[in-house]
């Protein structure tokens, strides 16, 4: 394990930097997929494909804000 390694592990035994790391890590997801599926829009893809990725898309927030809203009350 190399020195970087050792010290990111340390830093995710402290619970604030690893709920902060993990939300930003959520917010990276999202901005990734709005971005694959504005190419999608750009490259004309079939309506049919981008509702379906924008069903998948509008899960995951959910489920995001489910689990952050969770997280807070417990």
């Amino acid at each position: 394990m190399t020195k970087a390694e050792q010290y990111f592990q340390e830093q995710m035994s402290n619970k604030e930097f690893a709920k902060a790391y993990n939300e930003i890590s959520e917010q990276i997801d999202l901005e990734w997929e709005l971005e694959r599926l504005k190419k999608q829009i750009q490259n004309n893809a079939e309506k049919n494909i981008i509702i379906q990725e924008l069903e998948k898309l509008q899960e995951f927030v959910r489920n995001a804000m489910f689990l952050g809203n969770q997280k807070i009350a417990g």
